[in-house]
């Protein structure tokens, strides 16, 4: 009930009004407490019983689980994949010399090394030149 109506409810003479709402909270409050009261009385097996109840009425009101479930077109599914980002694979495909060769850059051909290729060279972003511990193989142009 809004302020205004009950202002005007409490200057025509009916000032029960709020004691009405007064007991209707006292009631809510009561219901609030004796449910509480229930829940602890029950034992852990009638609680987990009625999680499980209330889980499934929840789950009924939200239709049956197929009709939930996004159905998703050939061609929708395969964009989806398409467009997924690929892992990187660390394939040996050749000595050091050969990954020179075959890609223009130090850059390129570092993408293209193995694991034990990454952690036995090193590259210089800058100049482009690639060292084995710590010692020059590659200075950007030719192998040294």
């Amino acid at each position: 009930m809004s302020d205004s109506l009950r202002d005007i409810m409490r200057k025509a003479g009916r000032d029960d009004v709020q004691e009405r709402e007064q007991e209707k909270w006292v009631e809510k409050a009561e219901e609030i407490l004796g449910h509480q009261a229930e829940e602890a009385n029950k034992d852990a097996v009638e609680q987990r019983h009625d999680k499980f109840r209330r889980q499934q009425e929840y789950a009924s009101r939200l239709g049956p689980a197929a009709e939930r479930l996004p159905i998703i077109s050939r061609e929708e599914s395969q964009r989806r994949e398409r467009d997924r980002p690929k892992k990187r694979s660390y394939a040996f495909e050749g000595p050091i010399e050969k990954l020179l060769e075959k890609y223009d850059t130090p850059k390129e051909a570092f993408a293209h090394m193995s694991m034990g290729q990454l952690m036995k060279y090193e590259l210089d972003e800058t100049s482009g030149c690639i060292y084995e511990n710590g010692k020059l193989i590659y200075d950007g142009e030719k192998k040294v």
